[in-house]
């Protein structure tokens, strides 16, 4: 391994600071903006719920949140809070406003109505606040119980899914998942075991859990989210994960932060269920080379990832919220470190780099 290729890991944590220093509100604690420059709605609009979960993540992964002094934190951890609904649920008022319209042409057009009031837009926004928030305060206790609780209410939900979209489905899977492992219900264990038992009836010999005929692409994608509700339930072990590496190996998935960080997902944690035995020189190969790909993607006069490789990212939930400006975006940076958190477990650099993953 050549180090002159990975020197500028050992800069991420300095420089990404600066870029979170640079994007975080003077008169608003715990709102960072979206974009370095290039935002359409300041701190004054009320919004800002999905910045905030994605810097603190960013946080965590590059080992600064312990460093934070307990104003920030709490400046974070209430910032989130505030969009917490009486129903337990967190959303982000001008999020669901500037994306009305679009889940509603959406639901019209591919005949889903799941989302056709934000239902579903609600739903991940509030597993991923939660997930900071127990970044912040481990003790933090859920509220929230909109989610099926019974094994025909699991069942219904799981069948109602479009399983020949993966990604989709897998993602509304691992948010079941998610809440089922941190719900403070008497028949977790149960139903979290029986969500397992079902997904798996649709897991093929590829390896990935779906329907239809979708592209190597929304395979991996899906395999993603289905592994991360595996995960975050502790049940994350499968069958054919060595067809997983294989169709990993040959997957393209640059196209943005998402594709990028999905794909070395699905190999590393494949590669996990099967004790690293297989084909371990090719995965230190691929996930070496990902290192070029993601640098393209990286500003380092900035300090910061865009989500895409010449600007960044414009939409968040189906809303405009950016110019899409060539700088970095708080959703590219928490994706490609947690990315990177993953590389460099693979390649065994994460000592030398205090780069943890965090689970959610």
């Amino acid at each position: 391994m050549n180090m002159h290729d990975i020197e500028w890991l050992y800069n991420l944590k300095k420089e990404v600071d600066i870029f979170l220093n640079h994007i975080k509100s003077s008169r608003t604690p715990g709102f960072f903006s979206y974009t370095l420059s290039g935002d359409l709605y300041s701190d004054s609009a009320g919004w800002g719920l999905g910045n905030a979960v994605f810097v603190t993540k960013i946080y965590y992964t590059l080992g600064l949140l312990d460093d934070l002094s307990n104003d920030q934190r709490k400046g974070l951890y209430d910032f989130i809070v505030q969009f917490q609904n009486k129903d337990g649920s967190f959303s982000d008022p001008l999020i669901k406003r500037k994306s009305c319209v679009r889940d509603k042409l959406v639901a019209f057009r591919k005949f889903n109505f799941n989302n056709f009031f934000h239902t579903e837009t609600v739903r991940a926004e509030t597993r991923q606040a939660i997930s900071a928030l127990k970044l912040l305060d481990p003790d933090y206790i859920v509220s929230y119980r909109q989610y099926p609780q019974t094994v025909d209410a699991v069942k219904g939900f799981l069948e109602k899914l479009d399983w020949s979209k993966p990604w989709n489905a897998g993602s509304h899977f691992s948010h079941l998942m998610f809440f089922l492992s941190h719900g403070n219900i008497d028949n977790k264990t149960s139903l979290i075991d029986y969500a397992v038992e079902w997904v798996n009836k649709i897991q093929h010999e590829d390896g990935v859990w779906y329907t239809g005929k979708p592209s190597l692409q929304e395979k991996i994608n899906g395999a993603m989210k289905v592994m991360t509700g595996l995960r975050v339930a502790n049940r994350l072990d499968f069958r054919h994960p060595e067809k997983l590496i294989d169709l990993c190996l040959v997957a393209a998935n640059d196209g943005h932060a998402c594709d990028n960080f999905n794909v070395v997902y699905v190999l590393y944690h494949s590669s996990i269920v099967l004790q690293k035995g297989y084909r371990s020189e090719e995965i230190k190969a691929f996930a070496f080379n990902r290192l070029d790909i993601y640098k393209q993607y990286y500003h380092p006069d900035m300090g910061g990832f865009s989500f895409f490789i010449s600007h960044s990212n414009t939409h968040y939930y189906g809303a405009k919220v950016s110019k899409g400006l060539s700088e970095p975006d708080v959703h590219g940076t928490v994706m490609f470190l947690w990315g990177l958190s993953i590389i460099v477990k693979i390649l065994d650099l994460e000592k030398g780099l205090g780069f943890q993953e965090f689970v959610t």
